[in-house]
């Protein structure tokens, strides 16, 4: 392996590092507390070398939220290949998005709290932001299809395009895990799996 080769990959295990501490720090402090200084510190690193990586909070936050995506397309590609109906598939992928909302305590914040759209702009977050863009369509897309699978299977019947249903569902799971999370259900429900 040449010196340019391993310098790459050098830098590219720097920058996972990078990522994972500041999940570490996102998690331990909350979003809106945890500044690059904090970030720094968790990775051990001087303020300037964590800028080399990521210009702000911003792509950092975007940068983990498009590795947060790609696992989540990963597991929803999985379940999009099941030789189940298109009712089953469904309700399995909404089950897995909930699952990984729940077990992924940073994905959860961001979700919940942050309003994507206006938090970070394209030139804030760089090309991460155009991946995560990217990685979200699709994880949309992979939604929208298999609704469109059941409608073209007679299982669903759409009064609107599938687009309609799949941010019904979306807006549905992200406030079940907010009501879940946050203990608002009434305690005579608390026990319904």
């Amino acid at each position: 392996m040449g010196t340019h080769e391993r310098k790459e990959r050098e830098r590219e295990q720097r920058r996972q590092d990078i990522l994972t501490s500041a999940r570490a720090a996102f998690v331990k402090c909350g979003l809106e507390q945890t500044s690059m200084d904090r970030i720094a510190q968790e990775a051990e690193l001087a303020k300037g070398t964590l800028y080399l990586y990521f210009k702000n909070r911003e792509e950092l936050i975007i940068a983990l939220m498009s590795e947060d995506l790609e696992a989540l397309l990963q597991m929803l590609q999985k379940v999009s290949k099941r030789k189940q109906s298109a009712d089953k598939k469904l309700l399995e992928a909404v089950k897995t998005f909930y699952r990984f909302s729940s077990n992924n305590e940073f994905f959860y914040r961001v979700i919940t709290q942050v309003n994507l759209h206006t938090s970070f702009s394209v030139a804030a977050a760089g090309d991460n932001a155009i991946r995560f863009c990217e990685q979200n369509e699709r994880v949309m897309s992979h939604l929208k299809d298999l609704v469109q699978e059941g409608a073209d299977t007679g299982l669903f019947h759409l009064d609107h395009p599938p687009q309609y249903t799949v941010m019904l569902l979306m807006f549905s799971m992200k406030g079940s895990l907010i009501i879940h999370r946050n203990g608002m259900a009434p305690p005579n429900w608390t026990t319904i799996d």
